[in-house]
């Protein structure tokens, strides 16, 4: 079955998807930094001493780059949300026929790399929704870079097909 890109996503749902991503980063990242603060806290009650500095760092550390992250994250979001502010009302974002003649995307690796991106979503209209091998080289894939919750979709993803 070939796979032809534009009938996934435009280049405004691209956007959209990318700025949820980096919201979703961003309130992670603020997690880990009211976890470092509450970590700080308890560093500063106990008794002065070079171990205390040396953690106290370490965590002060993580909290300023994390923030610093959060920063240039949220300044993405904000062009990318000005760009589409900007442009809504322009052909650029606009949804545009799929070009039935436009090159399909066969090559299995590229297909791979367009899943794991997130650019094709898993799910029956999957060009290898049916390959097994695929299946579980998906899984490996997501269990080797600790994304559990794509283990997870992936076997409720599967377990509907079985039925």
């Amino acid at each position: 079955m070939a796979l032809y890109l534009k009938f996934f996503l435009t280049m405004k749902d691209l956007i959209q998807r990318t700025i949820s991503i980096l919201k979703i980063h961003v309130k992670n990242n603020l997690e880990v930094i009211n976890q470092n603060q509450t970590i700080i806290k308890q560093i500063l009650q106990e008794p002065a001493s070079s171990k205390r500095t040396i953690n106290f760092e370490k965590h002060y550390e993580v909290n300023r780059n994390l923030l610093s992250e959060n920063n240039d994250l949220i300044n993405v979001q904000l062009t990318l949300i000005n760009f589409l502010e900007k442009y809504k009302d322009s052909d650029l974002l606009r949804e545009q026929e799929p070009d039935i003649n436009s090159d399909p995307v066969t090559d299995e690796e590229e297909i791979f790399r367009l899943t794991v991106s997130g650019m094709i979503p898993f799910d029956s209209k999957h060009p290898k929704y049916d390959d097994t091998g695929f299946f579980e080289k998906l899984l490996c894939h997501y269990k080797d870079n600790e994304e559990y919750e794509k283990c997870q979709q992936l076997m409720k993803t599967r377990h509907h097909k079985m039925r």
